[in-house]
């Protein structure tokens, strides 16, 4: 538990705009959870937990072609308010974030894009790596 505490602390500190981060087992139970503090959840903490294992199902059919492509490595779903970002652990457990999809800048026809942020999976993937490296 130390482990996934100091992973999800990890993850908040390096990006203010994760919303909700948790570490879920193979059988969709969360283990450990945080929330950006001041923020009100967008959806319902038990909708929350069937999409967590709507994407654990989704990891586990994904596994079907691995042998043709590699492990998988991460998925981002995105949407108007937020991004969504799924995270393979090992042993069936993974990891489960949701980042800020605030728009970042007016068109030049000043209407507000909607592309939203970038997600750094590269430092999100350090980070998960650095975790798992530690005894």
């Amino acid at each position: 538990m130390e482990k996934l505490e100091k992973l999800l602390n990890m993850l908040m500190d390096f990006n203010q705009d994760i919303r909700f981060a948790a570490v879920s087992n193979k059988n969709g139970e969360i283990a450990w959870w945080s929330q950006r503090e001041g923020l009100k959840n967008l959806v319902p903490f038990e909708e929350t937990k069937q999409t967590l294992m709507r994407a654990l199902h989704a990891w586990d059919e994904n596994a079907r072609v691995k042998n043709y492509i590699g492990n998988g490595m991460y998925t981002i779903a995105s949407y108007e308010k937020i991004k969504r970002i799924t995270v393979p652990l090992g042993n069936g457990d993974m990891l489960y974030c949701t980042i800020t999809n605030e728009p970042l800048k007016k068109s030049s026809l000043g209407k507000k894009k909607s592309y939203g942020h970038l997600a750094d999976m590269g430092k999100i993937l350090s980070i998960v790596d650095f975790i798992k490296e530690q005894k």
